[in-house]
């Protein structure tokens, strides 16, 4: 885009606003248009629309990040986005282990992750049959594609934090037991005074 696009960005930029209730000041409007000015107005007109029509990402006012990924990621498939996204996870189980806690950006990896058993069983999965495991990490984000973002998890508990989480349930659970007894012995002692 040049200068001579200014004003039609500005227009589809401001529209988009108001689909999304959202105010765009002239700082705001700059920002974006530099952002974006290495692409044609057509391409980013056209990535707005995608953008306002997918079920995942259009609920929110796009971040520049988002207008660019539509117009670059337009001709990167969902196999190749299920790969590099499996890539994540294998770097993932190397490195955090079913200790650690997964958190990838990729919500829809987490669940096609999620979807194969668990990050722990995931990460016990001998090498020789990771291939397997690929497939059906494949097959499952395929599957989650049209998945709303906010029904995707933003991480995978690992050993720890599951561990962490049993244990604070159960600090609560025996502190509601104390407090029960102490209140249980409190009406014991309320009967005896009342029969004497």
């Amino acid at each position: 885009m040049n200068d001579s696009n200014k004003k039609e960005f500005s227009e589809i930029m401001l529209a988009t606003g108001e689909i999304y209730n959202k105010t765009l000041t002239k700082t705001l409007m700059a920002m974006y248009f530099d952002d974006l000015k290495s692409f044609t107005i057509e391409q980013v007109s056209e990535s707005l629309r995608k953008h306002r029509l997918d079920p995942k990402s259009g609920q929110y006012f796009p971040k520049p990040a988002d207008i660019v990924r539509n117009i670059e990621g337009a001709n990167i498939s969902t196999e190749d986005r299920a790969l590099t996204a499996w890539m994540s996870v294998e770097a993932a189980i190397s490195s955090v282990g079913s200790y650690g806690t997964l958190k990838i950006e990729d919500k829809q990896a987490m669940m096609a992750v999620k979807a194969i058993g668990s990050w722990q069983q995931l990460c016990a999965t001998d090498r020789d049959k990771l291939a397997f495991k690929r497939q059906e990490f494949i097959a499952n984000y395929r599957a989650l594609e049209n998945t709303p973002v906010e029904m995707l998890p933003e991480s995978l508990p690992g050993i720890a934090e599951l561990e962490n989480q049993r244990n604070a349930e159960c600090g609560i659970a025996s502190d509601l037991l104390i407090k029960l007894e102490k209140r249980s012995n409190g009406i014991d002692r309320i009967k005896k005074l009342k029969d004497c």
